[in-house]
C-alpha cells in the first residue's frame, strides 16, 4: 500500500512540476559577450582552422554549464517568436538589443534555456537550424567589392543541424 501511495505521489508531483516538458515562464538575462570567447573565435579565424563548437566554448571558459543546443537569434524579436524558434514555452530573454542588426546566441540543455549572450561584431552564427557541441566551426570566404576593387573576406561558419 505504501509503495502504491509513493508511486501516486511521484506521478502527481511529476505532472505538476513539469518534469520532462519545456520550461514555462523562465526569464533569462542576456549576458554581454565574453571577451575570451570572442578571442577564441578570432584565433580560429586567424589560423584558418576548424574546431568543434563545444571545444571553443570550453577553452574560453564561458560559464554556460551543460548544453546540447545553440541557436542564433536576430533581434528585435518577440518572446513568442523566440519560443517558436527554440521550441520552448514562456521563455523571456531580457536585455535584448533593439537594433535590427543584433544577434544573440541562446544555449539550451534538455529543452531549457541555460545561457544567452549578445554576439557583437564580428558575429559567429549558426548557418541554419541549431548547433550542438560537436558542430564544426570552419572558415569560409566570399569576394567583397570595395572602392579599390575586389578582396576576399573571411568569416567563421557554425555548422547547423535542422
Amino acid at each position: 500500500m505504501r509503495l502504491l501511495f509513493a508511486a501516486a505521489l511521484v506521478a502527481v508531483f511529476g505532472s505538476v512540476s513539469g518534469c520532462g516538458s519545456p520550461v514555462a515562464g523562465a526569464q533569462i538575462a542576456v549576458q554581454e559577450e565574453n571577451p575570451d570567447l570572442a578571442a577564441a573565435f578570432a584565433r580560429l579565424l586567424d589560423e584558418q582552422g576548424t574546431a568543434e563548437l563545444g571545444d571553443i566554448i570550453a577553452s574560453a571558459g564561458v560559464p554556460i554549464g551543460e548544453w546540447d543546443q545553440m541557436f542564433s537569434v536576430r533581434s528585435p524579436i518577440s518572446d513568442e517568436s523566440v519560443n517558436k524558434k527554440l521550441g520552448t514555452q514562456g521563455v523571456r530573454l531580457t536585455g535584448l538589443n533593439t537594433s535590427s542588426d543584433s544577434l544573440v546566441q541562446v544555449f539550451l540543455n534538455e529543452g531549457k534555456v541555460v545561457y544567452a549572450y549578445k554576439d557583437e561584431f564580428p558575429r559567429y552564427s549558426v548557418a541554419q537550424g541549431h548547433a550542438e557541441p560537436d558542430s564544426l566551426v570552419s572558415p569560409k570566404s566570399h569576394v567583397v567589392k570595395d572602392l579599390g576593387g575586389e578582396r576576399t573576406a573571411w568569416y567563421l561558419e557554425i555548422e547547423g543541424i535542422r
